[in-house]
């Protein structure tokens, strides 16, 4: 081989290192949301005040980062049987037919629509379906870190009414007004695309 024809080899691979670089960099990543140390709760409010508090243990989903933010999406699902409040007669009472509806209804979803992303915060718009219902909702993310390689840890805040899915609300079953928060923690999955 050729001294020209070597320096010609070694241009087009540094090229092709080059092009495979930037492809990577724009490349959509995809993170599995860490069931295991992820938590979904919610707070229902009574005469401004805090009435009742409880968690959901089944959790699964998917956080897929776009650096161009077209294919920035979150999908999650909440196993809705998996409620605890810490009280049997309350967990009992919040899975029956007069609430959550569990053996109806057993799951509740969240799919964005639309995110807006920086570099520690996010807006995300989309849909929750719940008790058969689905309404726009938008959670606020922040505290998006990632201290080491490959694993995030975030926190999300939204704001439902009951009575617009179909829940019972009044002075002995509380406000129409719940908080809801999610805090947990991302992990990539191995050769992410934005596709799926």
């Amino acid at each position: 081989m050729s001294a020209r024809t070597q320096l010609r080899y070694v241009k087009n691979s540094q090229w092709i290192l080059i092009v495979l670089t930037a492809l990577r960099l724009e490349a959509a990543e995809t993170y599995r949301l860490d069931g295991s140390n992820t938590d979904v709760s919610f707070t229902v409010h009574h005469l401004g005040i805090q009435w009742i508090t409880a968690r959901f243990s089944d959790i699964r989903g998917q956080f897929v980062v776009d650096r161009n933010a077209s294919a920035t999406r979150v999908d999650v699902t909440v196993g809705t049987a998996s409620l605890e409040c810490g009280e049997p007669h309350w967990n009992q009472r919040l899975r029956s037919a007069d609430w959550l509806d569990v053996q109806r209804y057993p799951q509740m979803t969240y799919h964005s629509s639309s995110i807006e992303l920086d570099e520690h915060r996010a807006i995300a718009s989309g849909e929750l379906t719940l008790h058969g219902v689905t309404r726009p909702i938008v959670l606020n993310v922040s505290l998006l870190k990632c201290p080491s390689v490959g694993y995030c840890q975030f926190a999300a805040h939204g704001r439902i009414k009951r009575s617009e899915y179909g829940l019972p609300h009044g002075f002995w079953t509380g406000g129409d007004q719940v908080d809801i928060s999610i805090s947990g923690a991302l992990t990539p999955v191995a050769n992410s695309t934005a596709s799926g």
